[in-house]
């Protein structure tokens, strides 16, 4: 009994140390009933029409969106509700979006929120074609969500792919 404890213990504490945590995959709507903060950032947030007209231009067939987030970050309240709003308002079903819920690191050791995506801050959003990442956004955008996503679809434009 005490070797099984000890061996449980040891597993636990490796697991920890390697970088490798947990994440759930999450829907959209268990994000947006994650509290006021969640649902009023999504109403309130506005998107401009020529914005969106031009990231849907540059949506290539069979996107995958990876992203990685947590409920108690301050960055996922922030920029989640927009990320939704935007993939709502595209209505594109060329795009599949997983999101998956981190848990916090167990400690300042730990470096990766997902080790295996190399997820070091979140939210990250990971942008995939034909089985490649093409780019990420990590934690904030540079400019706003959508400019980002553009700029950063814009360097694998749709033909290219």
């Amino acid at each position: 009994m005490k070797i099984k404890t000890l061996a449980m213990v040891l597993l636990v504490a490796l697991w920890g140390s390697t970088g490798m945590q947990a994440q759930e995959k999450i829907s959209r709507q268990d994000i947006l009933n994650g509290g006021d903060e969640w649902r009023e950032g999504y109403r309130n947030h506005r998107i401009d029409e020529r914005l969106l007209a031009e990231l849907r231009a540059k949506i290539p067939p069979n996107l995958v969106i990876e992203v990685y987030l947590a409920l108690w970050c301050h960055d996922s309240r922030v920029n989640l509700p927009k990320f939704i709003k935007i993939m709502d308002r595209l209505e594109d079903s060329r795009i599949q979006i997983n999101y998956y819920s981190c848990r916090r690191k167990a400690g300042p050791e730990v470096r990766f929120y997902v080790e295996n995506r190399q997820v070091t801050r979140i939210p990250t959003f990971i942008f995939y074609h034909q089985d490649r990442e093409v780019g990420r956004i990590v934690e904030n955008p540079r400019y706003t969500l959508i400019e980002d996503m553009i700029d950063l679809l814009s360097h694998h434009p749709p033909k290219t792919f």
